[in-house]
């Protein structure tokens, strides 16, 4: 369960824009953001020589989905200095070390394991990696305890930085065998997305829009296809990597999936151009957009 926790974030220049040093202050690990533009900085500091977790973030082309590369090293600068030289997709990368140097390469290559595998299972990232992560290392269950701890508190601050690689796009608990609930102290309201060969659910979050597993949109039409071309291509995407799964004329979505704003999320089941605010509708028919406004003024 979540829990009030407190957490800093140190500028060693000043800029909110250089780096950014991010940490829970009872724990002893530290999550170090680096511009790539702005590496040299990083290599001239202490962390850079010490075995670490990283991540490289970045967008895919066509698409501009979040991408990210998971990997450790013995030796943090000189890793980064490798992948500036070889890789293309990144613009910020992101180093967990700890200041008490706890962190052996065992406990890198767990977290590195874990890392790839719960990115792969939440999907809110393109993996970077070829390879999966592999088998985990053998360890003792008191270095379990501590990779079990230093996960908790990796996956906090990257959410804290903007990244929630980690973070399920609806979090659950489990409650028993069979049975989850919401996080939430309220379970979010329901929206639907209607159209001919079209029926979608979904909530709205304080991200955006989540298009719940199981909802199915039609098939794009050539004025999708010519007018939003990146639309198009997102749909064409989802089907290679099983997150759409084509059934007659329908496109089913097989997992719940976060849009940023209601309308391309309505689009993208719609298969044309859409205004989510009016297209996404509670079960008593009020728009979104009409809802939004209640609730506030029934706070106020």
């Amino acid at each position: 369960m979540p829990h009030p926790q407190t957490i800093e974030i140190f500028l060693p220049s000043g800029d909110p824009q250089s780096l950014r040093v991010a940490s829970v202050v009872t724990r002893t690990v530290s999550l170090v953001e680096i511009p790539r533009s702005q590496l040299r900085l990083f290599l001239q500091r202490p962390e850079a020589g010490r075995v670490g977790l990283y991540f490289l973030f970045g967008e895919e082309d066509k698409t501009e989905r979040p991408k990210v590369y998971v990997g450790q090293t013995g030796k943090l600068g000189e890793r980064l200095k490798q992948h500036n030289g070889e890789k293309d997709f990144w613009n910020r990368a992101v180093v967990a070390v700890t200041s008490t140097d706890v962190l052996t390469e065992v406990h890198a290559r767990f977290l590195e394991v874990w890392s790839l595998r719960q990115a792969e299972a939440v999907g809110r990232y393109v993996l970077d990696n070829r390879q999966k992560g592999g088998d985990f290392p053998h360890m003792s269950p008191s270095m379990r305890a501590v990779c079990d701890e230093l996960f908790e508190t990796i996956s906090i601050l990257l959410t804290t930085l903007g990244y929630p690689v980690f973070k399920p796009v609806l979090e659950q608990f489990p409650l028993g065998e069979g049975q989850v609930a919401q996080v939430q102290d309220d379970v979010p309201e329901l929206f639907f997305c209607r159209g001919t060969g079209v029926e979608g659910r979904g909530h709205y979050t304080e991200e955006g829009m989540v298009i719940l597993a199981g909802s199915y949109g039609r098939r794009s039409s050539p004025r999708y296809e010519e007018y939003a071309p990146r639309a198009a291509e997102g749909r064409q995407e989802a089907l290679d990597n099983g997150l759409l799964r084509l059934e007659g004329e329908r496109l089913v979505l097989t997992r719940d999936t976060l849009f940023k704003n209601p309308s391309p999320a309505a689009s993208f089941l719609l298969g044309r151009s859409a205004n989510g605010w009016i297209e996404w509708k509670d079960g008593e028919g009020r728009t979104l957009s009409q809802r939004i406004r209640d609730v506030v003024e029934d706070d106020v």
